[in-house]
């Protein structure tokens, strides 16, 4: 069973990081303060549970700049050229 305490911003489950699994974290949400994490910033400014309900995902953002996401930069490319998320 998935503990939705440690499920990012971005969707990914910090139950499987070995940062997380070896006791150096406390998880993505519990983790990370306001102005530490672009996508916790931009899910929480938008109103949103998660990263991948906006509209506009994957954005520029995630696209291009390095450090705003833990998932796959080739599968974020994908899924923009794919428009699955539409």
């Amino acid at each position: 069973m998935i503990d939705e305490t440690l499920l990012g911003k971005c969707g990914f489950y910090c139950g499987s990081c070995p940062t997380y699994a070896g006791g150096n974290c406390s998880g993505c949400v519990a983790e990370h303060q306001a102005g530490d994490c672009y996508t916790l910033d931009c899910v929480q400014n938008r109103g949103l549970a998660f990263c991948g309900e906006c509209p506009e995902f994957p954005c520029e953002t995630l696209l291009n700049e390095p450090r705003t996401t833990v998932l796959d930069k080739e599968w974020l490319n994908w899924k923009k050229a794919s428009h699955t998320n539409r």
